[in-house]
């Protein structure tokens, strides 16, 4: 959720800025596979504190060291603290196509293409019960 919809003033509405908002904390997600700020494994006062720092502008995410610097730039862009700072929809949807992992670190395995992969779609029927 956009840090800016939990102000005190409670006067910011959720608009495209906001969903960019969250596009970058899920690109984070993909490259990194982690759930953002490990909530399921803090206690109560630790994620009010980390909620209270990212609404005070001093905590993101921490980069994996194997993404594309590229990447990194991108998500980091559109989780600006301020929306007007965030790119809009059709920039980030112009940007040439980034390989997320690092070309550099070719013997990292991300999963992503290996034979130990999840199921195919294909394996799935949408139509049934």
């Amino acid at each position: 959720m956009d840090p800016k919809f939990f102000e005190e003033n409670h006067s910011y509405g959720l608009t495209e800025k906001s969903d960019i908002n969250n596009l970058g904390v899920l690109f984070w997600e993909l490259t990194s596979r982690l759930s953002p700020f490990d909530f399921e494994n803090k206690n109560h006062l630790e994620i009010i504190q980390i909620k209270q720092d990212i609404l005070n502008n001093k905590l993101r995410e921490t980069p994996i060291p194997i993404t594309n610097d590229k990447f990194v730039s991108l998500y980091k862009k559109c989780w600006q603290h301020e929306p007007d700072k965030r790119p809009y929809t059709n920039q980030v949807i112009q940007v040439n196509p980034i390989n997320p992992i690092d070309p550099k670190n070719k013997n990292v395995s991300t999963g992503l293409n290996s034979n130990e992969s999840e199921s195919s779609c294909e394996e799935y029927d949408i139509n049934s019960d």
